[in-house]
This record gives C-alpha cells, sequence and structure tokens, in this order.
C-alpha cells in the first residue's frame, strides 16, 4: 500500500470491487465509490461506502460499511466469531447489523474484514446528556434511556441454545466471574509496559469476592452503551460493536453500564440506576444483587483500564491512534473498590 492516504483509498477501493464480483458474480459488475474511513475506531476500522450491482436486470445501490482491523487493534476478537454469531441474531428480536461477506484472513481486503449493511443514524456517547447533540429533547432522551433498557433485556432473553449462538462463543465453565477476571488478567499480563500494583491490588480483591454463578448463561454484549447505538428519526435503530460479545452472567453488562465512570453517559434526572435495574428485573425476571453488581462493576472499571494500557501498548507499536494514560482510571478502579466492600 502506498503512505499517502489517496492511493490507499483507491488500492482498497479497487480490492473491494474485485472481492464483490467474486462473490456477486461478474455479471453484477459492482462499482464501489465514496469509500472513506470513518472516526478511528480502537479494535476495527469503519469503512462507509456505495455499492451498485446489477440485481435481477436491475441497477441496485447499497448502502455498505467494512468493519476492518487497524494495524494494532486494542481488542483482538476474531472476525469469523461476530460474523457467526451477527448471522445468527438475525433471527431474534434484538437490532443488531446485518451481515454480508467476510474477508477473515485479510487476504482479499488487505486487513481482516467484514461487510455489513450500512444502517441510517447517528451514534454519539453523550447522547443522552442535557447538552443533547442529537435533538431529541427531553422526552426523546428519557424515551431512549428507556429503549435501551428494553433492547438489554431482549438480548439477554436471547435462548443462546435454540438460536445456536452457544455453538459460536466459548463456554465460560461453572463461573463466568471467574471466566472473565482470568481473561483480562492475562491481557493485563500480555500488555503492560510496567508493573500495575493498584491493578493486581484489585485483581486479588475481585478474586476474592466472586459472585455466585448465574441462574442462566446468557449472550453478553460486553460493551452496551448509548455510545454504541445508532438513533434515527428519534429512535434507537441498531446495535453496534459486537467484538467484546461473549457467554456470561446477565450482570456482567449491568455492570458495565452502571459502572460510575459512565454516570453522567448513561443517566439522567427521572432515570437513575435504580429505575434501569427496577425495569430490567421487570423485563427479564431477573434480581440483581448488589454484591455481584458490585463486582461487575469493578470488574468493568479493571477492564477499562487494562484496555487502556493496551492501548498505549498499540501506540508505542505504531498505532496511529492516540492513546490517553491510564492513571486516572487507575485510581477509579481502586476508588471503586472500597465503595464494592460496602454494597
Amino acid at each position: 500500500m502506498s503512505g499517502t492516504a489517496e492511493p490507499a483509498v483507491e488500492e482498497i477501493t479497487a480490492a473491494l470491487e474485485s472481492f464483490l464480483r467474486d462473490a456477486l458474480g461478474d455479471a453484477a459488475a459492482p462499482v464501489v465509490t465514496g469509500l472513506h474511513r470513518s472516526g478511528s475506531g480502537s479494535s476495527r476500522e469503519n469503512w462507509p461506502f456505495d455499492a451498485e450491482w446489477n440485481d435481477r436486470g436491475e441497477r441496485a445501490r447499497h448502502r455498505l460499511l467494512m468493519r476492518r482491523d487497524p494495524p494494532a487493534a486494542v481488542v483482538d476478537t476474531g472476525r469469523d466469531m461476530e460474523f457467526r454469531l451477527l448471522r445468527r441474531l438475525a433471527a431474534t428480536a434484538v437490532p443488531a447489523p446485518r451481515v454480508l461477506w467476510l474477508d477473515d484472513t485479510g487476504e482479499r481486503l488487505m486487513r481482516p474484514t467484514m461487510i455489513v449493511e450500512r444502517h441510517p443514524g447517528e451514534a454519539h456517547r453523550a447522547v443522552l446528556r442535557d447538552a443533547d447533540p442529537l435533538g431529541l429533547g427531553d422526552k426523546g432522551r428519557l424515551a431512549l434511556a428507556e429503549r435501551l433498557c428494553e433492547v438489554l433485556a431482549e438480548l439477554h432473553r436471547v435462548d443462546v441454545d435454540a438460536t445456536g449462538i452457544g455453538e459460536e462463543l466459548e463456554d465460560p465453565g461453572e463461573n463466568p466471574a471467574r471466566h472473565e477476571l482470568t481473561r483480562w488478567e492475562r491481557e493485563l499480563d500480555a500488555h503492560e509496559l510496567e508493573p500495575q500494583p493498584g491493578l493486581r491490588l484489585a485483581a486479588a480483591w475481585l478474586r476474592d469476592n466472586l459472585p455466585e454463578p448465574p441462574a442462566r448463561t446468557v449472550l453478553v454484549h460486553g460493551d452496551f452503551r448509548p455510545a454504541n447505538v445508532l438513533v434515527h428519526d428519534g429512535a434507537l435503530s441498531v446495535l453496534l460493536d459486537w467484538e467484546l460479545a461473549h457467554l456470561g452472567d446477565p450482570v456482567d453488562d449491568l455492570g458495565w453500564y452502571t459502572a460510575p465512570v459512565y454516570r453522567r453517559e448513561h443517566f439522567q434526572p427521572g432515570w437513575e440506576p435504580d429505575d434501569f435495574l427496577r425495569r430490567y428485573t421487570e423485563l427479564t425476571g431477573i434480581e440483581v444483587d448488589p454484591r455481584a453488581l458490585a463486582f461487575w462493576q469493578v470488574l468493568s472499571m479493571f477492564r477499562l483500564a487494562v484496555i487502556a494500557l493496551t492501548g498505549i501498548r498499540a501506540f508505542c507499536g505504531g498505532s496511529d491512534r492516540p492513546a490517553a494514560p491510564a492513571d486516572a482510571l487507575i485510581r477509579q478502579v481502586l476508588a471503586a473498590v472500597p465503595a464494592a466492600e460496602g454494597a
């Protein structure tokens, strides 16, 4: 690939057209326009584009998106797993993206890439804040906050056995909390550039305070928050960013959503954490144990700090994505531990 941006886009466009010709057949004569990189995702690059091809005698235009691995990702997950999971979710009520094609090795599209339909709408991490960047108004923001709870409940109600999702994702074993803690301790082992005694102390507390296993293992999104939904015409249209999805404890997602670091982004007057949890229980029948929730909140903060350290290591290794210092997050992890003790 060329060292300048424009030739690189041209080269990717040519590769993409060749890929689509093989997928659709020469008679489709696909043409790609408008390919560009959108944002700077830390674990996937998003490349929106339009494509035209012959379909049953007519020339049809399609709004598509390449989800492409960056040179160095802060979350290392397989495209094939994510692709198969989203295929399975198509038969459920969960508003997930519709996937079309996969180049899992990157042999055709230069890096591992998944092509999905591009849904209408906008995403903004501050969508529920008073700043109201999407112009929803007070009632619209409250309706969206409540809808987010409904979508999470829909996700946790998915029958992972009947849908075949259980065949696609790793079995977390007897205790999903132990499994997730071990996973993120290994990430810390692999990516810390210098010793992190604060995080090791938090990991020890987590190991000593594992909650009881859940009554039922569910599909956990892993990054469920307002920043990861598209809003179209004032309503939630699709839930994005499935690379951290796994089988586990439903309180895993609840701990992530209610973690202190997200307090301003996820809640507002009239919709506080207690309101969210109460509505979630009404929709799912799952009673949330306060100590289990406190554990998952601390583990969520721990995970965020490890992801930050992974981003720093990726930046030091040549990633073009700037990495913020992790010190503030680590302090928040340590502050969350005594708060959890009182849960």
